[in-house]
């Protein structure tokens, strides 16, 4: 039978039970609509958590007091014991970056970072939602995110003199003031008020975050108001080229050294490296991948079923005629 044959029988079928047809079509737009959608959001997921854990950087890695990558490792082994461990770690010190700069000669850049929400206000317009507050020093920049866009970034004498100066990404620019250059206007953070000294350039929102809605403070500052932003710092480390397992090894020592651990106690901290990250990523998105395909061939083997019901209805109407 020829192909135009075959159409135009299908579509007189379609035209002398146009309900029926409709239902038909419509199962199979369901089922071939939920397998790609389905496969292209476990795509998308496993890229978008991809990219976040390559923010981190192949030379940088993260010091931190409880690590959410070990948590979850802990999480998905169901160890609940040593997570609660976890919590009852000392929490770090300010002082750690001075002396992590003293005794890490392949660290080539050292930079605390803390994290929070607060609205922004700027004269009478006030933001809708929280905003993220990044609390650090000069160096974050440095193997990081962000880049800058225009004006300045943090400077050592802003964070050793604790000045209100920030740093403002473009989703801040935009909201408060449409298009205007920001450098040298004031915005209130939550109870203190800063002067915007720089500008940073366009990130691009993943997974509902958007790390354009941000305003980086110097981290003494940050802490002389919320001193709660001491329980969940953090300390990025970029290597210098080549040394990335020398300024590990350095950094481990010299934390040991300042949270006193004897030879055979266990580190009370964790070391984050990308590689960690995408190892659970990885996790996450096959487990997430394997749900998503499931629903997706429920959805299609549905439609089949409805498919096949209007087919076997179609023959019984026309066994008499065909016997």
């Amino acid at each position: 039978m020829k192909l135009a044959s075959a159409i135009g029988i299908a579509v007189h079928g379609i035209n002398q039970n146009k309900l029926r047809g409709f239902l038909s079509i419509l199962g199979v737009i369901v089922g071939v609509v939920a397998v790609i959608g389905m496969g292209a959001l476990a795509a998308s997921m496993q890229e978008a958590l991809s990219k976040q854990a390559q923010q981190l950087g192949a030379n940088t890695f993260t010091i931190e007091r409880v690590s959410p990558v070990e948590m979850g490792m802990l999480w998905m082994g169901g160890n609940r014991q040593a997570m609660f461990e976890l919590f009852r770690r000392p929490r770090f010190d300010l002082s750690y970056v001075d002396e992590l700069r003293d005794n890490c000669p392949s660290a080539q850049s050292i930079a605390p970072m803390s994290k929070g929400t607060n609205r922004f206000r700027h004269r009478r317009k006030r933001s809708d939602e929280s905003i993220t507050v990044l609390a650090t020093n000069e160096d974050f920049l440095q193997g990081g995110v962000y880049e800058l866009g225009e004006g300045r970034f943090l400077m050592p004498n802003d964070v050793t003199s604790r000045r209100y100066v920030c740093v403002v990404g473009q989703e801040v620019v935009n909201e408060f003031f449409e298009g205007r250059n920001p450098i040298g206007e004031e915005i209130a953070i939550g109870p203190m008020s800063c002067k915007i000294v720089g500008t940073l350039k366009e990130v691009g929102a993943a997974l509902g975050e958007n790390p354009d809605n941000v305003a980086i403070v110097p981290i003494t500052t940050a802490l002389k108001h919320w001193p709660w932003m001491r329980w969940q710092m953090s300390i990025n480390i970029e290597a210098e080229p080549g040394k990335f397992e020398d300024a590990q090894d350095e950094a481990i020592t010299t934390l040991r050294r300042l949270r006193e651990l004897r030879p055979w106690e266990k580190n009370n901290f964790s070391i984050i490296t990308s590689e960690m990250m995408m190892e659970l990523f990885g996790k996450i998105t096959g487990a997430a991948s394997v749900v998503v395909l499931l629903i997706a061939g429920v959805s299609l083997v549905v439609a089949g079923i409805g498919i096949m019901n209007v087919m076997c209805v179609s023959v019984r109407e026309r066994t008499r005629e065909i016997g």
